[in-house]
């Protein structure tokens, strides 16, 4: 959609940025300047749904990393992204011989700009739909694996993606999130775990390097849903 990605680059402060990951480097267009994105918000449904998905968030690159080093995670498998974003992540399992990669979001500009990473990559062997947690897609589901990067900052979510995450995966399957150590997903999980419910829960540390003229290390955290088992 030549039209859309257009119109995207109009609204928006986009930036290619170069992104080594896994013996690659990505090019990868997203939103560097978060302020410059907040003055592009035109209406109050924009400011509503603010658009940080259109941003390139160090727990997308860490959890990109982590796939890499571990393809047995992917390959072969049907995955499934949650709040894609500009959709990095989904990228490179595309590349881990998946089976099935899925990238998903609650936001249009969002889906159009994974779109456009993908063929800037020659990505095809992916698929992009809208995905409202509150209202998600029934066909096609489990999936082996459900990815997913920076997508506990709203408190407001935490029951709808509660409820979503059972249905999404197959009984031997696992969810893999990454965060930037936000105190709203430590409740999140905290929560899961205190609720004696599906999950055994797993954490892992990690520094990421971010991109730029001016690399700076952010750390972030790798954690791991897995159905407890009777």
């Amino acid at each position: 959609m030549p039209g859309a990605a257009a119109d995207l680059a109009d609204r928006y402060p986009l930036t290619e940025v170069p992104v080594p990951v896994g013996g690659r480097v990505w090019s990868i267009t997203a939103v560097q300047d978060q302020d410059a994105l907040v003055e592009s918000v035109r209406t109050e449904e924009d400011l509503a749904t603010f658009p940080f998905g259109l941003m390139l968030w160090a727990a997308a690159i860490g959890l990109a990393e982590r796939l890499t080093e571990e393809p047995s995670l992917v390959a072969g498998k049907r995955v499934l992204e949650l709040g894609a974003g500009v959709g990095l992540p989904g990228l490179v399992a595309a590349t881990l011989g998946a089976a099935e990669v899925t990238q998903t979001d609650y936001q249009e500009d969002a889906l159009e700009l994974a779109r456009r990473n993908a063929r800037a990559n020659r990505i095809h062997n992916i698929a992009v739909r809208q995905g409202d947690w509150r209202r998600f897609f029934t066909d096609g589901l489990p999936y082996d694996l459900v990815i997913a990067s920076d997508v506990l900052y709203e408190r407001t979510l935490h029951a709808p993606l509660a409820a979503l995450l059972p249905r999404l995966i197959a009984p031997h399957g696992a969810i893999l999130l990454s965060d930037p150590l936000r105190p709203q997903a430590m409740e999140f999980l905290e929560k899961q775990i205190e609720s004696g419910g599906a999950w055994n829960v797993a954490y892992e540390g990690r520094r990421v390097t971010m991109p730029g003229d001016k690399p700076e290390t952010k750390d972030i955290a790798l954690i791991w849903l897995r159905r407890k088992q009777a």
